[in-house]
């Protein structure tokens, strides 16, 4: 007999979303990875710095969800690799700024293309209501959870 306060685990969002948002990067991942030598979180970083051009590590870390320690390590191998440009921050000698060299914006340049196309591949299975309203309630679910993280749930 079934018990009634049973969590059935494939049909639990948390369960669902965080396997399908491995699924994801798992799968786009190999366009960076195996095309261009980019781990996750370097890939993460080389995107947030195309779009905000300049950042600290510290920053990096609360937008893209990576600890500290992850996205120092993902800095240290961009540098080695000629991607990073560094400025120390006036304010703080342990603090760097954090910009794309020439070299990171070319190669940023190169992936974008393979990576849209992956994501269309992806997308096309679904309908442009059906997209719309996917994104709509992704949307929705993240400000829910901003409120009940506010509420301490």
């Amino acid at each position: 007999m079934a018990d009634k306060h049973a969590l059935v685990l494939n049909n639990f969002i948390a369960y669902r979303m965080a396997n399908f948002a491995k699924m994801v990067s798992d799968s786009c991942a190999h366009i960076y990875e195996d095309e261009f030598g980019l781990t996750i979180p370097e890939w993460r970083i080389l995107a947030r710095l195309a779009e905000n051009e300049r950042m600290n590590a510290k920053d990096i870390g609360e937008i893209t969800f990576m600890d500290k320690s992850k996205v120092s390590r993902a800095v240290k191998q961009m540098d080695d690799k000629g991607l990073l440009q560094k400025e120390k921050d006036p304010n703080d000698n342990r603090a760097y700024y954090l910009s794309l060299s020439e070299q990171g914006q070319n190669l940023y340049h190169q992936i974008v293309p393979k990576a849209r196309e992956w994501e269309d591949s992806l997308i096309n299975t679904l309908t442009a209501a059906e997209y719309r309203d996917f994104v709509n309630v992704v949307e929705k679910l993240e400000k829910r959870l901003e409120v009940m993280e506010k509420e301490g749930c």
